[in-house]
């Protein structure tokens, strides 16, 4: 079990401070007692500005986590390897393959496995569940079993739109701590509840503290919207952090429904630890 945990937004649509910047994308930085974690880069643009403004180092980060390979998760890879210290990369083999929507190429920047082993110290594949530290892990591939959740949106793995992406690659960042399971989303493209009933398979739990990220409900109906509100009540998630694809109409939907969301805009810094109520 992680004692003390803190997670920083560094890269998120909104930012919520004096000369902090905001980008279509994410990126976290997880301090798990001495550990520390990228998870995500954001597009590249305002990672490494927000982190000096809210006067973060990121030189000394001991891993990075990347959430799927979608160029707003993605895009700041290339310069935050240039500064740190050969970091452990934790990425599913997807997340380096070719992707599109219909606005064209959402890949990352870097789809070439050598150069990405020349500036880190290790590569793990995460095609099944990662532990990372004890009480740290990866879900890595997400079971998809419930009818109303869908990938929310259109993607391929080939420029003419032939063969669909499913995004294998998708995955959540799970942290167990004094108070309760920690859930880090990225854009949640397997579905939010069957992130969430997974997450509980693996520890197993059943209750999650908290739930933090993007959860990709910007076109979910509303018996969508009404099941995965429901799952949140039913696993008891007492801190609910939703951001970045989750959708403004759909965040509403859930404050008004669960009453213990939070604005987690760049900036936001949360606490877990002996000390959390």
């Amino acid at each position: 079990m992680i004692q003390q945990l803190t997670i920083t937004v560094l890269v998120e649509n909104t930012a919520g401070g004096k000369g902090l910047l905001g980008e279509h994308g994410l990126s976290i930085l997880v301090e798990a007692d001495t550990y520390k974690l990228l998870f995500d880069t954001g597009q590249g643009n305002t990672l490494n500005h927000n982190a000096r403004q809210l006067g973060i180092n990121l030189h000394d980060i001991d891993a990075i986590a990347l959430s799927h390979g979608h160029y707003d998760h993605t895009g700041g890879l290339p310069s935050i390897l240039k500064i740190t210290q050969n970091p452990v990369l934790y990425l599913h083999p997807a997340a380096i393959t070719p992707k599109y929507s219909p606005r064209g190429e959402i890949g990352s920047p870097i789809q070439d496995e050598n150069i990405l082993t020349t500036h880190t110290s290790k590569i793990v594949w995460t095609e099944t569940p990662t532990e990372i530290i004890p009480g740290m892990g990866l879900t890595g591939t997400i079971p998809r079993h419930h009818p109303l959740e869908d990938t929310g949106g259109d993607f391929w793995i080939d420029a003419n739109h032939q063969t669909i992406d499913t995004l294998p690659d998708d995955q959540a960042l799970f942290i167990q701590t004094p108070p309760g399971l920690v859930v880090i989303l990225g854009c949640a493209h397997s579905g939010t509840i069957n992130t969430l009933d997974y997450i509980a398979q693996i520890c197993p739990q059943d209750k999650i503290y908290a739930v933090i990220g993007g959860m990709h409900l910007l076109k979910a109906n509303p018996e969508r919207l009404e099941a995965t509100a429901a799952q949140l009540k039913h696993y008891q998630v007492q801190l609910l952090g939703a951001n970045h694809c989750t959708g403004i109409n759909a965040i509403a939907h859930l404050w008004h429904h669960l009453g213990c969301s939070i604005d987690v805009r760049v900036g936001t810094r949360l606490q877990f630890g002996t000390n959390t109520p």
